[in-house]
């Protein structure tokens, strides 16, 4: 046992400076860490969509088939997270327009919502804004017509959907579809 000690010191002090041989340092291994994707919340089918009328649609101009644009009014977000951003394009279609008439009948304009333009994407819509003008008031269209024939020419007001007039949609699906994320 002696001899085994003697060696071992032997071979310390024949050893260069700063170099132990029976020390063991030990051995760090990177910690790896898993991080999971987190999907940014979605607006739920059937959201309430804000839409700001860009364009005035009238009776007056407009026919069945038209496209007219709109704009995101207030941006459509999932708690404090916004989903799409104030100012987003969006469109709708004339479906019915009948122009004012004889006797006051005033016009009337139908129109349905199609889609939000978002990132190339198009989020189909719900919802069909619908407009009446303002029909001659009956008693005096009867009035002027006792007195007059010129009761039968007054004409109603034109249907109109203005400028800056906000209107209200609905999303058709959820978006962003959970499904289109990227698998880690």
């Amino acid at each position: 046992m002696k001899s085994i000690l003697r060696a071992s010191l032997l071979l310390i002090s024949l050893s260069p400076p700063g170099v132990a041989l029976a020390q063991q340092q030990p051995v760090l291994t990177p910690a790896v860490v898993v991080v999971t994707p987190v999907a940014p919340p979605a607006a739920p089918s059937g959201s309430k969509v804000e839409l700001m009328i860009i364009d005035e649609v009238t009776t007056k101009t407009a026919k069945r088939g038209d496209r007219f644009r709109m704009r995101l009014a207030q941006p459509l977000a999932v708690g404090d997270h916004i989903v799409i951003p104030r100012g987003t394009p969006a469109y709708g279609e004339v479906t019915d327009a009948s122009v004012n008439g004889i006797a006051g009948r005033s016009g009337k304009l139908t129109t349905k919502l199609l889609y939000i333009d978002y990132q190339g994407a198009q989020l189909a819509l719900t919802g069909s804004p619908h407009s009446a003008g303002q029909g001659g008031n009956l008693q005096i269209v009867l009035a002027t017509l006792a007195l007059t024939p010129w009761g039968l020419i007054a004409k109603g007001n034109n249907a109109k959907l203005k400028a800056g007039e906000v209107v209200f949609g609905f999303l058709v699906e959820a978006f962003p579809p959970h499904a289109t994320l990227a698998a880690p």
